[in-house]
Parts: structure tokens; C-alpha cells; sequence
């Protein structure tokens, strides 16, 4: 709900949309400092005590990010989603605690289905915006609020679930499984593969899905069909992604990555060409979505049996630091590129960006070829 409504925000405070992504681009890149943070943290204590305090963190920043917005202090708020970004790292660490867990042909069915667990917030969130904002609006909340308090208290949840279910038990064979299991596999054209995948994956859905609700608006949209359009997109985001674990598990990591990348270029071409219907644009937005799923299971799958396994928790942080911190420039990029060529063109870069891993996987190939 915070992330469909934060560039409409941000269009309200400064008049514009120019700079509209900035806060969300703060968000993304506060995810990649808190990938590296938590990730220290889980190294130096424990993934329980990480994981509860990046949600703790998330729960605090979320209601100074409300003051922000109340009170019309845009760098107050934008600052303050940085923070929310940290804290939320936590969220996308916690699917390579549920893959360590698990042997390797049933890691990436592990992360889809904590990929999956997302589903029922990010789906009905989006759906009940109006309502919500028209709740709030009868309790004297104002709109620019409410979707800040109501990340506040689900953080808060998250974060008093996490401490009191997370297992000890599963701490210690998380950490057996770091040193112990013979030999090495590491893979570095594997782990070459998977970051440039969860790179483009998430830079393609970033520049296309961010700037989707402004030029919604621009096309005389309310936030109900915004709402509508952005569910279909985190429905395609998370919904699916118990699939794409099972078919990475089956068909390979390589197999679901190309996949991904057909799917991600196939739906920014989409939204380049749809009409300003409600349904054009949740179909694109939709299939983006699961586009991005299968490259975030099946990368990150490729990731945690690439790394060196002494050295998995490093790489896992660093990696997300890395691909959260580029997809930061991608939210910056795309309020530009909206303002200055427009949202059709902007769809078809990003759809063409997709494409990037395939030549990668086709080098790849290339080289085995001349090598036999």
C-alpha cells in the first residue's frame, strides 16, 4: 500500500513528477545498505535477532515517514523511507535463510514459497487503498498518512513474529550448514549469472513499474484502477513464485532465467503498446511481475549454491546490496526518462534490458561449445 501510493506523494509535496521517484529510489537504495548491515549482523549474531531488528527499524522509520508527509517536509519523508528500505532488507534476506535450510533440489521450491508468504499483503494492500484512505479520512487521518501508519504497525507485527517463531533449532542447522558438507561447490560463472540476473530482473520492473500510477493519473485513472493495476502486478510478483521454485528445481536454475528474461521484455514491450484501459495495463503490469519472480527465485537459488559455503551469508548480502543499490538509480531514472521521452519509450528500454542475462547465458554456451 505505501510503495503504490509513495510516488503520487511525492508528486503532491514537490508539484511535479520530475523527481517523483526519488523517494521510492531511497527506499530501494535503503534496502541495499540494509542487505549489507543485516547480513553482518546475522554473521555476528544471529538471523532471529537480524531479521526482528531490521523489521524494528522499519517500524520506526515508517512513522517518521508519516510526520514527513503530514506535515508537507518532503526530505523528512524521503529520509525517512530510506530507513523503512533498511529495515525491509530483512524481508529479502530471509528467503536465503529458508533455501540454506533446505537441499539443493528443493532450495529454489523453499525461496518461491517464502517469496509466495508476500502474497496476501501485497495483493489485497494495493486492492483496499481506497478504502482504506476513506477509513482514514472518517478518523481525521489524512490520505498522505495513512499508508505510513499502516506499514508502521505491519513492520511492528513482523517484527514481534519473527522473534518469538523463529526456531533456535533452525539457527543452529543453518549454521552446521555453513560448516559442514565436504566439498565446496562454488561456482563463480554461476554466481556471475545469478547477480546479473537478479540485476536486470530488478531494474526492468523498477523502471517500469514505478512511473505505471503517475502515468495512470496523467490518463485520468482514480486510485482504485491504480490500485487494481498494482495488485495484478504483485499478484504476478509473488502468487506465482511457488511455480517458478518448482520449475527451477526440475528444469534447472539456467532454464527459468531465460524464461524470466522472455517474460520481462515480452511485458515492457506490452505496457509500450497498451491502451490507457485498466485491463491493458494490469495485463503488462502482471506479466512484469511474474517475469520477475522467476528470475528472483531461480537467481537466488543459483546464488546460494554458487557462493562458497563458508563465505554464503557475505555473498548473499553483498549481492542484494549490489542489486538494490543499482535498482535505486533505476527509480531515479525512471521519473526522468517519464518527463523527458514518456512512458512508452520508457517500457520499451526496459524491455530491452531484459534481454541483457540471455547474452551472458549465450556466452556461456558459446565457450563450452569451442571448448569440447
Amino acid at each position: 500500500m505505501m510503495v503504490a501510493v509513495l510516488p503520487l506523494t511525492a508528486e503532491d509535496l514537490l508539484q511535479s513528477p520530475r523527481w517523483s521517484g526519488a523517494p521510492s529510489a531511497l527506499g530501494t537504495l535503503g534496502v541495499a545498505f540494509g542487505a549489507s548491515w543485516i547480513a553482518s549482523h546475522m554473521r555476528r549474531r544471529s538471523r532471529r535477532t537480524a531479521l526482528a531488528l531490521g523489521y524494528l527499524l522499519s517500524t520506526v522509520a515508517a512513522g517518521v515517514a508519516a510526520a514527513g508527509a503530514a506535515s508537507a517536509a518532503f526530505l523528512l519523508m524521503a529520509g525517512a523511507v530510506f530507513f523503512v528500505g533498511a529495515g525491509f532488507a530483512a524481508s529479502r534476506l530471509s528467503r536465503y535463510a529458508a533455501a540454506d535450510l533446505y537441499a539443493p533440489a528443493e532450495r529454489s521450491a523453499a525461496i518461491g514459497w517464502n517469496v509466495w508468504a508476500a502474497t496476501i499483503g501485497s495483493v489485497a494492500g494495493p486492492l483496499a487503498l481506497g478504502a482504506t484512505l476513506r477509513a482514514g479520512r472518517s478518523a481525521g487521518v489524512p490520505d498522505v498518512v495513512t499508508p505510513f501508519v499502516v506499514a508502521a504497525a505491519a513492520f511492528a507485527v513482523s517484527a514481534l513474529v519473527i522473534h518469538a517463531r523463529y526456531s533456535p533449532l533452525a539457527e543452529s542447522a543453518t549454521a552446521s550448514a555453513y560448516t559442514t558438507g565436504g566439498i565446496d561447490h562454488a561456482s563463480p560463472s554461476g554466481l556471475r549469472l545469478a547477480v546479473i540476473s537478479l540485476l536486470a530482473g530488478q531494474i526492468v520492473m523498477v523502471l517500469v513499474m514505478t512511473m505505471t500510477p503517475i502515468h495512470m493519473r496523467h490518463h485520468g485513472h482514480d486510485l482504485d484502477s491504480v490500485g487494481i493495476v498494482f495488485a495484478s502486478h504483485t499478484l504476478g510478483m509473488y502468487a506465482f513464485s511457488p511455480i517458478a521454485g518448482w520449475l527451477s528445481d526440475r528444469l534447472g536454475r539456467v532454464t527459468v532465467i531465460v524464461t524470466s528474461c522472455l517474460l520481462l521484455s515480452i511485458a515492457g514491450f506490452l505496457a509500450s503498446t497498451s491502451t490507457l484501459t485498466t485491463a491493458s495495463l494490469a495485463t503488462a503490469q502482471f506479466l512484469l511481475g511474474v517475469g520477475w519472480s522467476f528470475s528472483f527465485v531461480a537467481a537466488s537459488a543459483l546464488l546460494t549454491e554458487s557462493a562458497p559455503a563458508v563465505d554464503r551469508v557475505r555473498w548473499q548480502g553483498s549481492a542484494d546490496s549490489l542489486v538494490w543499490g543499482t535498482a535505486a538509480f533505476a527509480g531515479v531514472a525512471s521519473g526522468l526518462l517519464l518527463s523527458s521521452v514518456g512512458y512508452a519509450a520508457l517500457s520499451r528500454f526496459g524491455g530491452a534490458l531484459a534481454l541483457v542475462p540471455l547474452l551472458f547465458v549465450w556466452g556461456q554456451a558459446k565457450r563450452r561449445v569451442v571448448s569440447s
